[in-house]
């Protein structure tokens, strides 16, 4: 039996999940599991055209992220925290935008045989932010192949995270706006958000960080 909690950090492309994981699994003095989204064949091809290369992208990530994820049913005996950046059920998020039909059945297949032999977290923290400020953090900071994202994908794809954990909800969730708050930089607000980790009491909760230095993304 798993003894180490396990702590999700998810949301959409560009609001800053894998940074904050990371630095969650310093101040948690935990061990952070990050998805090794590089080594998909089909990523780069799959921003060019989504329809042509979606079913291959998004095979591939769920087959690497179920080799990350089966790790996690071991105990970690040195780490009170696992932290990871993504979710296993993220590839249903992005199937439902990025999937023909007939595909999306498919897919639906596999992860349905896949998914029970995975761990469910204890909690996700579930960033959001808007989709201009996911833009700019995009074309900012972002890959070469993902600048110039389509904004109606975008906002397609934040919709469908938006209806997974707020609506279609099967884990301990705490929603996270970072539209107007710099979690990386500014202590008070990170600290502030260990505190709703800590505090978090199951279900669906909400947490807004004030930032005393603004929007810094």
């Amino acid at each position: 039996m798993r003894t180490t909690e396990y702590l999700v950090v998810e949301g959409p492309i560009g609001v800053g999940k894998t940074a904050l994981a990371r630095k969650l699994a310093t101040r948690l003095e935990g061990r952070a599991i990050l998805e090794e989204t590089g080594k998909n064949p089909f990523l780069k091809l799959f921003y060019s055209n989504r329809k042509k290369y979606g079913f291959q992208a998004q095979v591939s990530f769920l087959l690497a992220r179920y080799i990350q994820q089966t790790r996690l049913v071991h105990p970690d005996l040195f780490s009170r925290y696992l932290i990871s950046d993504f979710l296993f059920g993220r590839g249903m998020i992005f199937a439902r935008v990025s999937l023909e039909s007939e595909e999306l059945i498919l897919y639906e297949r596999l992860m349905d045989q896949l998914d029970n032999n995975v761990p469910s977290p204890d909690l996700v923290v579930y960033l959001q932010a808007s989709t201009g400020v996911l833009l700019d953090r995009i074309n900012r900071f972002g890959r070469d192949f993902e600048r110039d994202m389509d904004r109606t994908w975008l906002e397609e794809l934040v919709d469908s995270y938006n209806s997974w954990f707020l609506r279609d909800r099967q884990y301990s969730v705490l929603v996270v706006n970072t539209d107007y708050s710099d979690l990386l930089h500014d202590e008070t607000a990170f600290e502030g958000l260990v505190d709703a980790i800590d505090s978090h009491s199951g279900g669906i909760q909400g947490f807004n960080p004030s930032s005393s230095r603004g929007l810094l993304i």
